[in-house]
């Protein structure tokens, strides 16, 4: 019984999309043929996919690439053979299926696969999959039980050593660290009306009659009269668990009325960025730079050490954007977690339904990796800081007291690691 999926590709130059593909079809069940073996210049051609295209394939994948396509017209070469192989397979109608992996034009498809309809795998990856798979249905082609092992396939492949080795390793986390005002001031007003500071330009946080705040008793007073203000070393609120301000107040957990400042503050400053926010489940918001020309471009990123990224794109369906959310921290050091998230809305910039959101984050950076998701949230704390010189995001929080964010995050250097893939997948979209 014909059983296998048979991948042609451009080797070695889209080996890494076929060893995805044929990754995800082994662990669905599907039997799956595909040479990603190195071919050395002068070196005969492996002739044993002519028997496996002949006996065994039911459905012919062809990876349709730049290289791909010069391949398919050059004698003798593997492509070509094996396209060839395939077109004398008259028995299963529809028996070739292109895949189109990047933006080369239908026009330059070779003879055998120009005007057969195509799979899309160059908007998004998990798209292209999805639809395969359903195309896949609908043939009702064989499968048996999923290949549980199928990540070995894949190390394999890649020449990934899965097992721990002894070797420095750079691991980067999500906190980013904060340099606090080294000053912070508990004020009393003569009378605390929340209106009186409503043109206030800077944050505070409401404790009985108190605020406290980062702003000086100087600026304070332009907007209000005050009975009393004290003025406490920042690192004090971190490291006490009550302190008493005078005979009637005491600031009990103070490190928590600081972490609610803190979290006001960089709230308050991405919204004057005029960024957008979309509130998740339980409240959470998330922020966002809303589409245009300017905001699409490339974020480069050469002055941190590392590639350009993007932050929103969009495919012939919606739009996808990049987001953030913050939280303040003190332990194990001032910094703030930062958590990327994805937000998409429709090609007209109306948000997406809830169902359609969660399934698009599933599906739409099915083929991001670390490296992608790690790059990305540093064009976005980059383009927050507006490029600046000195990589930090400098946030006024009174006339002349700033608080500033690193755009780099803490690492951590470990003396075990892995060996690791240098190349990387890039979906075409960004």
């Amino acid at each position: 019984m014909k059983d296998t999926i048979f991948i042609s590709h451009a080797n070695p130059e889209n080996n890494y999309f076929a060893i995805w593909l044929a990754s995800k079809l082994k662990f669905l069940g599907y039997k799956v043929w595909a040479d990603i073996k190195d071919i050395k210049p002068g070196q005969y051609f492996n002739r044993d996919f002519e028997k496996v295209i002949r006996e065994e394939t039911i459905r012919f994948l062809a990876v349709v690439s730049k290289e791909y396509i010069i391949k398919s017209k050059r004698d003798d070469t593997g492509v070509m053979n094996e396209i060839l192989c395939a077109r004398t397979i008259k028995e299963i109608d529809g028996f070739i299926i292109p895949l189109r992996y990047d933006q080369s034009d239908y026009e330059e498809f070779t003879v055998g696969l120009r005007g057969r309809q195509s799979v899309l795998f160059n908007d998004n990856w998990a798209t292209g999959l999805r639809d395969l798979l359903k195309y896949f249905e609908e043939l009702d082609i064989p499968k048996g039980q999923h290949e549980n092992n199928s990540i070995h396939f894949w190390h394999e492949a890649q020449k990934i050593q899965s097992e721990p080795i002894e070797k420095l390793e750079k691991y980067f986390t999500n906190w980013f660290p904060t340099n606090l005002p080294e000053l912070i001031y508990i004020h009393q007003p003569e009378v605390f009306t929340e209106s009186d500071f409503i043109l206030l330009p800077y944050n505070y946080v409401r404790e009985g009659d108190r605020l406290i705040t980062f702003v000086t008793k100087e600026t304070i007073q332009g907007y209000t009269r005050l009975r009393s203000s004290y003025q406490i070393q920042t690192t004090d609120l971190i490291k006490s668990t009550t302190i008493t301000i005078d005979t009637t107040f005491q600031l009990i957990e103070p490190n928590k009325k600081l972490v609610k400042l803190l979290n006001k503050i960089f709230l308050r400053f991405l919204i004057k960025k005029e960024m957008k926010c979309y509130e998740q489940s339980g409240r959470k918001n998330i922020f966002y730079f809303p589409y245009s020309q300017e905001n699409a471009k490339m974020v480069n990123l050469k002055q941190i050490g590392k590639t350009r990224r993007t932050v929103l794109g969009k495919t012939l369906n919606y739009k996808w954007y990049f987001a953030l959310s913050h939280s303040a921290s003190l332990y194990p050091m001032s910094c703030f977690r930062i958590v990327y998230h994805l937000v998409f809305t429709d090609i007209n910039g109306k948000l997406l339904d809830v169902e359609d959101q969660h399934e698009l984050r599933r599906s739409f950076p099915n083929d991001w990796y670390n490296r992608k998701w790690f790059e990305t949230m540093l064009a976005m704390m980059v383009k927050i800081s507006n490029f600046d010189i000195d990589n930090l995001i400098k946030i006024q929080v009174d006339l002349n007291s700033l608080l500033t964010i690193n755009v780099l995050p803490i690492d951590i250097t470990s003396s075990i690691g892995y060996n690791e893939p240098t190349n990387e997948i890039e979906t075409g979209i960004l």
